[in-house]
């Protein structure tokens, strides 16, 4: 993004990158945290997965705060993982990371090592606690927070069955945004590693509306 003209800074959701997850136990105090690490306003917020349904919460609290969003396969209520299936890929990256890697590259064959070892770090360095999190701590209703978000928001989801973003969410968000703000992209849940040249254009091109 920084090759197009874009000044890009990042966040670490509570309980990732190596940050404990604290307090935090729901999607309004993610949201809060934040603010608290980036509190100048971007004129973009993209947030990917649970970090695009906290990008929702924190422009409904705060609709200055971004000129707009873009959603990177946000995920539906219904298809949110069990709190095992976290647990499971945290205990494997910390006892056999080897085995973890393979596991990655297997279930992504387009991935280098590099990007494997990436997913792999992230695992790495969750907080147990966010996999400890009953499923009420977290709970959202996505087709109401894009149908009341105050600013532009852009959709970036993957297209086939390892997309979190399942009906009917998905139909409903297809019919509550613009068709020129939507980009469905073949590939995983993590579509900025398997497209990232696809990924960066849709932002791009969607940022630019903005300015």
């Amino acid at each position: 993004m920084e090759a197009r003209g874009w000044d890009v800074g990042t966040v670490d959701l509570a309980g990732h990158g190596g940050r404990s997850i604290g307090t935090v136990r729901s999607v309004a105090a993610l949201a809060e945290d934040v603010v608290a690490q980036h509190p100048a306003s971007p004129t973009l917020v993209v947030g990917h997965s649970l970090g695009a349904i906290v990008a929702l919460e924190l422009v409904a609290a705060m609709p200055t705060y971004a000129h707009g969003l873009v959603l990177e396969d946000p995920p539906a209520l219904s298809a949110r993982r069990g709190t095992g299936d976290i647990e499971r890929e945290v205990t494997r990256a910390r006892v056999d990371p080897h085995s973890a890697i393979e596991a990655i590259l297997a279930g992504h064959p387009q991935w280098n090592r590099r990007d494997a070892r990436s997913l792999l770090e992230g695992r790495l360095m969750t907080d147990p606690q966010v996999a400890a999190l009953s499923p009420s701590d977290r709970i959202w209703d996505l087709t109401a927070l894009v149908a009341a978000c105050p600013v532009p928001a852009a959709l970036v989801a993957t297209l086939g069955r390892e997309s979190a973003l399942l009906d009917p969410d998905r139909s409903e968000l297809l019919r509550l945004l613009p068709p020129e703000r939507v980009t469905e992209i073949p590939g995983s849940h993590h579509i900025h590693l398997d497209e990232p040249t696809k990924w960066v254009d849709a932002i791009d091109t969607f940022g630019d509306s903005l300015i």
